[in-house]
């Protein structure tokens, strides 16, 4: 009798064990292994240009170096190792793809912004601007769609 129950045990924690979510293991690993470092390196790009637009413009050249020489190689290397990142899952590849396509998105503006401050251009500025705009809206979509697939595989983000 006893073996018996061992032996219903033993398949039990078997068909447990089979039930794994794939996506959910695959969706951690993405957020707290593939993209840990990587948030970092984006936030301190998109503060470099910050600390050079806007209320912190100061004027073009300062800008233009700033980016070249600061943003851009921050921004890139962000970009490249991204780019590294492989998912497992056609489901979380798919979002990872929306997040790649929205930095890819912000990453020509910013090179673009290069190509208007040294042009003097400032309808090329304008429309470097509204692709910054699309890359922000790109990363909220990529955000949203990541929250969704979370909730649909019981993982819970943090900020």
């Amino acid at each position: 009798m006893k073996i018996k129950v061992m032996i219903l045990g033993m398949m039990m924690l078997l068909l447990l064990s089979g039930c794994s979510d794939p996506v959910q293991d695959d969706l951690m690993n993405y957020i707290n292994e593939d993209l840990k470092d990587l948030t970092a390196l984006e936030e301190e790009a998109l503060a470099e240009y910050e600390s050079v637009t806007g209320d912190n413009y100061e004027d073009d050249y300062t800008t233009y170096v700033h980016i070249k020489d600061v943003v851009l190689p921050t921004y890139r290397d962000f970009l490249d190792q991204l780019e590294e990142v492989k998912p497992a899952t056609s489901e979380v590849q798919e979002i990872h793809e929306l997040y790649i396509d929205a930095v890819n998105m912000q990453n020509n503006a910013f090179i673009k912004i290069l190509a208007a401050l040294e042009q003097q251009d400032y309808e090329m500025v304008a429309d470097a601007n509204e692709m910054l705009a699309d890359g922000r809206a790109g990363i909220r979509k990529y955000t949203n769609e990541l929250e969704k697939l979370a909730d649909e595989h019981n993982v819970e983000l943090t900020e």
